[in-house]
């Protein structure tokens, strides 16, 4: 009998310690679990960019601005305007670059190019804009056109129709070679003089 206890006592010894070191050991994973979760780290900043002025600008006739050209008189092919047409910039503006194009669209909906003089700061391209050979900037009035013809080509068939003169002035930033980018029918001179891409 005295062995018998003996053996109980040892084997209920053994267990509880067996119990114990478990326990230990599922602690002490625990802890280690709970301290890798605490080395984290996050970080965030945040900055403002403020955007230059806009490019704008309006159209003139005879030195005032307008929302619509006027012409007096019947006209006839090649029947000739003398008409003062320019560009006006507003007081706050980014430098900008420029280009215009004029078309005339009779009520049947076809389109001519117009015959138009224009000062000697712009210059034809083959995709028919003049192109401004020059940047514009706050507050400058650029004159444009001095003269603009009817074609030529119209017919009798094209008598009596009311046609529509439009003078299309597009601007654009002068920096970061935009032209270059969205303007790539421009002459090639013209593009490398003012919207030149760097390393050219």
């Amino acid at each position: 009998m005295a062995n018998t206890k003996s053996r109980n006592k040892r084997g209920v010894s053994g267990s509880t310690i067996a119990i114990i070191a478990l326990t230990i050991l599922l602690l002490a994973s625990i802890g280690i679990g709970i301290t890798l979760a605490y080395f984290t780290s996050t970080a965030n900043v945040t900055g403002n960019i403020t955007l230059g002025d806009p490019v704008t600008i309006s159209i003139t006739q005879g030195g005032a601005s307008v929302s619509s050209l006027t012409f007096d008189g019947d006209a006839l092919p090649g029947t000739v305007y003398s008409q003062s047409i320019g560009v006006l910039a507003p007081p706050e503006m980014t430098e900008a670059l420029m280009r215009a194009k004029l078309t005339i669209t009779n009520t049947d909906g076809a389109t001519t190019n117009v015959e138009a003089s224009t000062t000697s700061d712009w210059q034809l391209g083959d995709d028919q804009y003049h192109y401004y050979n020059g940047t514009v900037n706050a507050d400058d009035q650029i004159d444009f056109i001095t003269t603009i013809t009817v074609p030529t080509s119209l017919t009798n068939e094209d008598a009596n129709k009311t046609y529509t003169i439009d003078v299309i002035v597009e601007t654009i930033q002068q920096a970061n070679n935009a032209a270059n980018t969205v303007w790539n029918t421009a002459p090639s001179e013209w593009l490398n003089t003012y919207s030149p891409i760097s390393g050219d």
